[in-house]
């Protein structure tokens, strides 16, 4: 609310679920229509969200949330394991993945999520969570590890290397990355800056996180000359007629009439 109002968000609705979303999207007596609905929520909200996109744009379909870590043998164990659960305590259907170059560092991230996991206030729902979507993969070297990450496409995704803004030149799809062992995930959640409105489910292959970009729309300008256009105009024309579009053709010849 304080960041609305910083903003100069002048009107609120204190309303939530996929009823909110059908308000915002058909407009009722006390809510407007609007043209684009934006933000995460559950699994409700989701899909009235895919359920309402052509009759009001929409950002993207995200959730559960989703960490990948991409890490070598000189991370800490401690600290990997601790990132993973950082996701994996939200939702049983949240997943949270290693992906490594050293055997010897899946074995101690391993042991270091046993030990937290005892101790953690969420421990039936991060333990659903790891049974369920919980993994950790050893590559045979970097390239297969980037391989492997390119393709997850996670929405949360950190880098824990001995070079990892070297690293971060080859990761083509992530939602959000986090470089380096002292960027963890939670400094996102709640400080960093960046949005952390981001794309899941394997859709950073094409969706962005949530930015400005989101709110601004794009019109085509055109504008030619006579002269312009005299230059181009029987190109114009066959195109036209080659597909039986003969008032296309029409619209461009007229202008050159004797």
């Amino acid at each position: 609310l304080v960041a609305a109002n910083e903003a100069g968000v002048d009107e609120i609705y204190k309303v939530g679920g996929a009823q909110a979303i059908a308000a915002m999207a058909f407009g009722t007596e006390s809510v407007p229509k609007v043209d684009k609905i934006v933000g995460p929520g559950n699994i409700f909200v989701a899909l009235a969200k895919k359920a309402v996109f052509g009759y009001v744009s929409i950002d993207s379909i995200a959730g559960p949330s989703e960490i990948l870590v991409l890490a070598d043998e000189t991370a800490n164990p401690r600290y990997v394991a601790a990132d993973l659960l950082s996701q994996a305590e939200h939702d049983e259907m949240a997943s949270a993945i290693l992906i490594t170059t050293s055997e010897k560092l899946a074995k101690k991230v391993s042991e270091e999520v046993d030990k937290f996991v005892e101790v953690l206030s969420r421990k039936e729902i991060i333990e659903k969570s790891l049974e369920n979507y919980g993994y950790i993969l050893v590559a045979e070297d970097m390239d297969e590890a980037i391989d492997a990450v390119n393709d997850i496409a996670s929405e949360h995704m950190e880098i824990v290397t001995r070079d990892p803004f070297s690293v971060m030149t080859r990761i083509k799809n992530a939602g959000a990355i986090f470089i380096g062992e002292y960027s963890s995930e939670p400094l996102g959640d709640y400080f960093a800056g960046p949005n952390h409105v981001l794309p899941t489910n394997g859709t950073a292959k094409f969706f962005s996180a949530l930015s400005v970009d989101d709110f601004i729309k794009k019109s085509s300008i055109i504008s030619y000359s006579r002269e312009a256009l005299e230059r181009i105009h029987t190109d114009i024309e066959q195109f036209a007629e080659c597909e039986k579009l003969t008032a296309h053709a029409n619209s461009i010849k007229v202008r050159f009439e004797d």
